[in-house]
């Protein structure tokens, strides 16, 4: 039976306002940029997800399921994350007739400790490498793509209950953060854009034993 204490899954739409945040305003979130070069507007989502189920409370110490002999022990894995683009044209009646698609290459993870949690051990921060295209908007439609993304994986899992269990930092389990990812890429003329999605999530004792 699987018990996780999950956080409400607040998932941020972030949207790019191309021509305003180009002069220094508009709706677009600090962080993401290039809907001026691309001619897209991009919508991200991220929804935290482990062993097959949406939860954002990250288990970063391996449990003992039953005694044994032999002992068992609870499956013990990256905490991963489905990544939901959408994307729609800025002009959606250019004239001539453009088609713009983008390519994600890559994205970074920055946690943050909540203040609630602000002497809870530091999480290094992560970058991957990921192909991830976006087909092509036309007219108003949205073209959406979903992905599956690494969210925090087992070498900083392992670092965070090595640290917790140090002495080092506070006792609190489990503590708060935020998880800040950075979406960059280009489109098929070469120009780059970002997008920054922000996902609060929980770490500490999970029981994930089946």
């Amino acid at each position: 039976m699987r018990f996780n204490r999950s956080l409400p899954l607040a998932l941020c739409l972030l949207a790019v306002s191309a021509f305003l945040c180009s002069c220094g305003g508009g709706a677009g979130s600090p962080g993401s940029s290039g809907s001026e070069n691309t001619g897209l507007i991009l919508d991200a989502s991220v929804t935290p997800l482990y062993l097959g189920a949406n939860t954002s409370s990250v288990d970063a110490f391996q449990q003992i399921c039953q005694a044994g002999p032999p002992p068992v022990v609870e499956t013990f894995t990256t905490h991963q994350a489905t990544l939901t683009i959408n994307a729609r044209l800025i002009n959606p009646n250019p004239n001539p007739p453009f088609r713009p698609t983008i390519t994600v290459e890559k994205y970074t993870i920055v946690y943050t400790r909540s203040q609630d949690s602000i002497g809870a051990p530091p999480i290094e921060s992560m970058t991957r490498f990921q192909t991830i295209n976006i087909p092509a908007p036309t007219g108003t439609d949205t073209s959406t793509v979903t992905a599956t993304i690494d969210f925090l994986d087992l070498v900083r899992k392992d670092k965070y209950a090595l640290d917790w269990s140090s002495g080092q930092y506070a006792a609190r389990d489990p503590n708060n953060y935020t998880a800040t990812i950075t979406l960059e890429g280009q489109n098929q003329f070469g120009d780059s854009f970002s997008e920054l999605v922000q996902v609060p999530f929980e770490i500490g004792h999970f029981n994930n034993c089946q």
